[in-house]
């Protein structure tokens, strides 16, 4: 991801309805799993650390890792420990040591995605869990991913087989954020988005985000609710489309 992004993201994650609903939905999911507090936890590319800084209301001691040492900075200004600085794709984790493994917007920005599901999937004890988040559908693919420096976007196929082919279990896997997906997809194929690997129109992605981040107080609002409701949903149906997708596994015992 461009450096310059961990600084916007830190700004604007605690209140921003995309941040907001999809933290709602992955904390629906885990609460379905009835963790200890105890629990040993890994959120893998942690970014800034709003989701860690979540867990450790909940948990009494989670571990965060991410490449990026500037995305750690903004961790510790958040208060955070427990934190590492490292590869997803090489874990410097104990095999079967953890009982929850999250990689959420991590997995899409690898060259090797099956290398990092592996390693998720290594580090996880018998029995625990894994919760993976990635964008859906190539064909909405534009200069956001650029930026972000993602590799792909998924189909849910795609990722299923992802996911059993580091030997997990799907428990439950579904779209997320499909409200807006009709809008999405509109202007998707409306300006014909570029293909994966193509160069971003930096200027016009920037203001793109600086719209996008930016919203009034009363929409931003309304979107965080919407999110809320979808999530409901989410949690017990598998949406048929939606901006991204949700997987919660488990590593069957041996």
């Amino acid at each position: 991801m461009d450096e310059g992004l961990y600084g916007r993201f830190f700004a604007i994650e605690e209140r921003y309805w995309w941040s907001v609903g999809t933290r709602r939905l992955f904390f629906a999911l885990l609460d379905g799993l009835a963790l200890r507090r105890t629990a040993r936890v890994l959120d893998v590319g942690c970014g800034t650390g709003i989701m860690l800084h979540e867990l450790a209301a909940r948990f009494d001691a989670p571990l965060g890792l991410d490449y990026s040492a500037l995305a750690l900075q903004f961790c510790r200004q958040r208060g955070l420990r427990g934190l590492a600085r490292g590869d997803a794709t090489r874990l410097p984790y104990a095999t079967d040591a953890l009982d929850l493994v999250l990689a959420l917007d991590v997995v899409e920005h690898l060259d090797d995605d099956g290398a990092c599901l592996a390693e998720l999937a290594r580090v996880c004890r018998p029995g625990g869990h894994v919760l993976v988040h990635v964008p859906a559908f190539p064909f909405l693919w534009s200069d956001k991913d650029v930026l972000n420096h993602h590799r792909r976007r998924y189909r849910r196929a795609a990722l299923r087989r992802l996911v059993t082919g580091a030997g997990l279990q799907v428990r439950h896997l579904t779209h997320f954020n499909t409200t807006v997906f009709p809008l999405a997809a509109g202007l998707a194929l409306t300006r014909r988005e570029r293909a994966p690997g193509a160069a971003a129109d930096a200027p016009a992605a920037a203001a793109s985000l600086d719209t996008l981040y930016g919203l009034p107080a009363p929409l931003n609002a309304a979107l965080t609710g919407m999110l809320g409701l979808e999530g409901r949903l989410a949690r017990r149906l598998a949406l048929p489309f939606g901006m991204s997708l949700v997987c919660l596994a488990r590593k069957p015992h041996a």
